[in-house]
C-alpha cells in the first residue's frame, strides 16, 4: 500500500509499508504500538497521521511506541531510550511533559528530541530550560531525523558510561579542593592557568574550578585558533552548544532560574545547578564565577598577544633572510663585476700600448696618448677601489644581519 500525505509540513510523502511482514508485533497498554527492537523510541504527538508517519519513520529499526497526549506518556511511564515529543499539544504541551519527565528519577536522563513546527531562539531556550536535549523542526527530514535519534541514544548510553568511570574521579577531586572553599578554588585556578599554553588546557581548568565550587555547565575559551568547550558531562548536547551562543548576545552576566551565563571577550560560562535556595550563597558564587572568567579572558589575551608577538618575530625573521640572501646576491655580482670590468681594462690597456707604435704617430702624440690612457687607467683603478669599499660594506651589512638572523 502506497499512501501520500501532507500532516502540518511534517512530512510531504510517506510510503507506509503496510504490506511488509512485522516481526514480534503487540500493543501497548495505552494502545501505542510496541516493537520488540533494541532501542526503545516512545512518540507523543496528539496528530494521528503525523504519530502514524513518525512510527513508520522509526519502526524498521527501533521498539516504537506512540502516545497521543501527554498526560497518557506520563501515566504509562514506558521505559524508552530515546522520547520524541511534540510541543504544541492540547492539555499538557511537550515543555510542562519534559519538566515532568526529568522530574522523576526513571526520566532524568532520558534523552528528549523536541518536535516542532517553529523554529525561535526563544522556543530553543525554553526547550533548553524545560530538559530538552536536541530539536527538530517540521517538515522533518527523515535522515536527519534517524541521524538525530541515533546520535542521542548513543551520547546517551555514553553518558552513563562516563558516570560510572567520573564518580570515584569526582569524589577524590572534591575532597582535595573542599577546604579550600570557593575563594580557594579561584586562587587554585589563577596559579595553575598561568602554566597553560593552550586554549583546551584553559577550558579544562576552568570547569575543574567550577566543580570545586559545586557547580555544573559548560566551560568556553575564545581564541583566533578557534574555541574549546568543556562540559560537566563530557559530551555537549546541539542544544546546548545553541544555546550558548545565542546567550552569548545577552550582556556579561544573565541569570534565567538555577542557570546562569558569564560573558566575556574570549570567555563563557554557563552553570547549571544555581543553589537558588541560597541567595546568599548564588551572590558569592556570581563574584568567584565573574573573578574566574575575567582572569580566564586576560589570561587568553595574553596568550593571544604572545602568539601574535611570536608570529611577527617569525615573519620578521623570515623577511631578515630573504634580504640576507637578497645582498648576497647583489654582493656577489658587485664583485663579479668589478673583476670583469678590472680585467677588461687592462687588456684594453695593454693592447692600446702594443697598438701606439704602429699607428704612425709622431713622439709628441704618442706621449699625449700615452698620458691621456694612464690618466683614464689611474682613473678607473680609483673606481675599483671605491667598487671594493662598497663590497665591504655589503658584507658589513651581512654579518649584521648574520647576527640577527642567529638571534631570533
Amino acid at each position: 500500500m502506497h499512501a501520500g500525505c501532507d500532516t502540518d509540513g511534517l512530512l510531504a510523502e510517506c510510503r507506509l509499508p503496510g504490506a511488509a511482514p512485522r516481526r514480534h508485533e503487540t500493543r501497548g497498554s495505552m494502545g501505542g504500538r510496541i516493537m520488540n527492537e533494541e532501542n526503545r523510541i516512545a512518540i507523543v504527538e496528539d496528530n494521528a497521521p503525523q504519530r502514524l508517519i513518525l512510527t513508520r519513520l522509526l519502526e524498521a529499526g527501533h521498539a516504537v511506541q506512540a502516545f497521543s497526549s501527554g498526560d497518557e506518556f506520563l501515566a504509562a511511564q514506558p521505559d524508552v531510550d530515546c522520547v520524541l515529543l511534540d510541543i504544541e499539544m492540547p492539555g499538557l504541551d511537550g515543555y510542562e511533559v519534559c519538566r515532568r519527565l526529568r522530574a522523576k528519577v526513571s526520566g532524568a536522563g532520558v534523552p528528549v528530541l523536541f518536535v516542532s513546527a517553529h523554529d525561535t531562539a526563544p522556543e530553543r531556550l525554553t526547550a533548553y530550560e524545560a530538559g530538552g536535549d536536541d530539536f527538530i523542526t517540521k517538515p522533518i527530514s527523515a535522515q536527519e531525523l534517524l541521524h538525530k535519534v541515533a546520535t542521542l541514544i548513543a551520547r546517551s548510553r555514553q553518558m552513563r558510561e562516563l558516570e560510572a568511570h567520573s564518580q570515584a574521579a569526582q569524589q577524590v577531586a572534591f575532597a582535595a579542593m573542599s577546604s579550600m572553599g570557593d575563594l580557594g578554588a579561584v586562587l587554585e585556578f589563577m596559579r595553575r592557568s598561568a602554566a597553560a599554553e593552550d586554549l583546551a588546557t584553559l577550558a579544562r581548568l576552568l570547569l575543574d574550578a567550577m566543580h570545586a565550587c559545586g557547580l555544573r555547565g559548560i566551560a568556553e575559551v575564545r581564541g583566533n585558533s578557534g574555541r574549546c568547550n568543556c562540559v560537566s558531562d563530557d559530551l555537549a548536547t546541539p542544544l546546548q552548544a545553541s544555546v550558548l551562543d545565542n546567550l552569548r548576545q545577552m550582556g556579561r552576566i544573565f541569570e534565567f532560574g538555577s542557570r546562569a551565563v558569564l560573558n566575556y571577550t574570549h570567555v563563557s560560562l554557563l552553570v547549571n545547578n544555581l543553589p537558588t535556595d541560597d541567595p546568599g550563597k548564588v551572590g558569592r558564587l556570581r563574584d568567584h564565577l565573574a573573578l574566574l572568567a575575567e582572569a580566564a579572558d586576560i589570561r587568553v589575551g595574553a596568550y593571544e598577544a604572545r602568539t601574535e608577538r611570536l608570529q611577527q618575530r617569525d615573519s620578521a625573521t623570515a623577511s631578515l633572510k630573504t634580504l640576507q640572501q637578497a645582498i648576497e646576491r647583489a654582493a656577489q655580482r658587485s664583485r663579479d663585476n668589478r673583476e670583469h670590468m678590472q680585467q677588461h681594462a687592462f687588456d684594453l690597456l695593454g693592447n692600446l700600448e702594443r697598438s701606439l707604435g704602429n699607428m704612425g704617430l709622431t713622439d709628441i702624440q704618442e706621449g699625449y696618448v700615452r698620458d691621456t690612457v694612464r690618466a683614464g687607467a689611474d682613473d678607473l683603478l680609483r673606481h675599483f677601489d671605491e667598487a671594493r669599499f662598497i663590497e665591504s660594506d655589503f658584507d658589513d651589512a651581512l654579518h649584521r644581519l648574520h647576527d640577527i638572523v642567529g638571534r631570533e
